[in-house]
C-alpha cells in the first residue's frame, strides 16, 4: 500500500474510533450523500468539482490532531508542531478530501449506489451505539473536537461505504478487474513452490544470538543428510532434528514464491524436482536440507489476493483497490486556489464549519465560566483561611494572657 493511501486509511481508523466511542439518534443521521452549500471560499477543485474551505478545514483539523497524538510523547510545542508537520498535514488533508470526492465521482460514473441493506447496516450500527451516548450534544461535541459537523461526517460515512462497494465491484468475486480463475491458477502453478526443510541453526532467528559455530552446524547437518542418504524417512528426521519451530504449522510444507524466502532457500527449492532432496544449503540462519513437495493446492485461496496483484502487475494494471485509488488520485485534475494557501496549521480552526465553531466556542465559554467559578471559590477559601488564622491567633493571645 502506498504511503498516501496509508495516510488516508489512518483517517478512516481515527474516525472509526470516534464513531465506536459515540453514537447518535436517527434525527441527526442522514444516509444519502448531501450536496452541501457553503459561503466559504473555494480552496480547491477535484475534476472540476469545487471544495470549500470549511470542508477542507475539517480534514486538516483531523490531520493536525492525528500528528499531535502521534508526537505528543516527544514533548513538541505547538510552535514546533506547526513548523515540523504543518506542510505534511496540509498535503495529507488535500489528498484525503480529493479521494473522498473521487470515490463519489466514480460511483456516479459507474451508476453505483449503496443498497438498502448497506444503508440499513449503517443506521443499525449507529442505533446500537446510541445507548453509549450521553446525548446528542455530547456526540456533536465529540465530532467538533476533531473538526467535523454532522453534515460533513454523514457524507464521510456514506463515501466510506461507497469505497467498499467499489472494492467489491472491481476486486470482489467476479469483479471486473479480477483476472479469470484460469489465469490465476496458471500463475499459481507456474510461480509457487511447496517445500519442507530440516534446518540446523547457527543463530537464534529472533535475537540473532549465535547458537553454534558454522562448523558445528555444518557437521550436524551433514550427519542428518547422511542418514537421509542411507534411506531414513525425511519426515521422521524433520520431526527429530528440525530447528524451524514455525514449520510445525505447515504439515504439507511451506508454499511460497520468489521474494518470500531467503534467496538461497528459494533458488535451491526451485532447482529441485518434486520429491527430490537437496544437499546442504547455507543461509544466514544456518544449514537447510530441502525437499520439494507436490504444490499444495489448498494454499491457492490463501494466496489469491497476492496472485491477483501479481497478475495485474504483469499486465500493468492495478491489482488492489489501494493501487486503483492511488491511480485515481494521480490521474485526477486537482487544483488549489489562493484561498487554499491562506489556511495554515495555526489558523485552521477559523475555517471550520460554522456549527463546529459554535460548539467549540461553547466549550471554551463553559471552560471560562468554570475557571471563574473556581477562582471565586478559591478567593472565598482564602478569605475563610485568613479568618481562621486570625481567630486562632486571638485565641492563642488570650490563653497566653491568662
Amino acid at each position: 500500500m502506498s504511503k498516501l493511501v496509508q495516510r488516508i486509511v489512518a483517517l478512516v481508523v481515527m474516525l472509526a474510533v470516534v464513531m465506536s466511542a459515540t453514537a447518535y439518534g436517527a434525527s441527526t443521521f442522514v444516509v444519502d450523500y448531501q450536496e452541501l452549500k457553503s459561503d466559504a471560499p473555494v480552496v480547491m477543485t477535484v475534476n472540476g468539482e469545487e471544495i470549500h474551505a470549511d470542508e477542507y478545514a475539517s480534514y486538516m483539523m483531523s490531520q493536525i490532531i492525528n500528528y499531535q497524538q502521534m508526537y505528543a510523547m516527544y514533548g513538541l510545542s505547538e510552535k514546533n508542531m506547526a513548523s515540523t508537520f504543518g506542510d505534511a498535514a496540509k498535503e495529507s488533508a488535500k489528498q484525503q478530501v480529493a479521494l473522498i470526492h473521487i470515490v463519489k465521482q466514480k460511483m456516479d460514473e459507474l451508476g453505483l449506489s449503496l443498497s438498502y441493506s448497506q444503508k440499513k447496516n449503517i443506521v443499525t450500527a449507529n442505533k446500537q451505539n446510541a445507548e453509549q451516548l450521553g446525548g446528542e450534544d455530547a456526540y456533536l461535541q465529540r465530532l467538533a473536537s476533531i473538526g467535523f459537523d454532522m453534515d460533513h461526517y454523514n457524507n464521510y460515512q456514506y463515501v466510506s461505504a461507497c469505497a467498499q462497494v467499489l472494492k467489491d465491484y472491481y476486486f470482489g468475486e467476479n469483479g471486473v478487474s479480477v483476472p479469470s480463475d484460469d489465469e490465476l491458477q496458471k500463475y499459481f502453478d507456474d510461480n509457487y513452490i511447496t517445500a519442507k526443510h530440516i534446518l540446523i541453526l547457527t543463530k537464534n532467528p529472533s535475537t540473532g544470538e549465535t547458537t553454534r559455530t558454522d562448523e558445528e552446524a555444518k557437521k550436524e547437518a551433514q550427519a542428518v543428510l547422511d542418514r537421509l542418504n542411507n534411506g531414513e524417512d525425511f519426515d521422521a528426521l524433520l520431526t527429530e532434528k528440525n530447528e524451524d519451530a514455525g514449520e510445525a504449522q505447515y504439515a504439507k510444507g511451506y508454499t511460497f514464491t520468489e521474494g518470500q524466502m531467503v534467496d538461497e532457500f528459494y533458488n535451491a527449492a526451485k532447482a529441485l524436482q518434486e520429491g527430490e532432496v537437496s544437499g546442504l544449503v547455507k543461509s544466514q540462519y544456518g544449514y537447510h536440507i530441502i525437499k520439494r513437495c507436490e504444490l499444495n493446492q489448498d494454499e491457492f485461496e490463501n494466496m489469491r489476493d497476492s496472485i491477483i496483484a501479481a497478475v495485474a502487475s504483469e499486465k500493468g494494471t492495478a491489482g488492489s483497490i489501494d493501487e486503483m485509488m492511488q491511480q485515481w488520485i494521480d490521474e485526477a485534475d486537482i487544483k488549489t486556489t489562493d484561498a487554499y494557501d491562506e489556511i495554515t496549521y495555526d489558523n485552521t480552526k477559523d475555517y471550520l464549519p460554522a456549527d463546529v465553531q459554535t460548539v467549540l466556542n461553547s466549550d471554551t465559554s463553559d471552560d471560562d465560566g468554570n475557571a471563574q467559578t473556581e477562582d471565586a471559590q478559591s478567593e472565598d477559601q482564602s478569605a475563610t483561611d485568613s479568618q481562621t488564622a486570625t481567630d486562632e491567633a486571638q485565641t492563642a493571645d488570650t490563653e497566653a494572657a491568662q
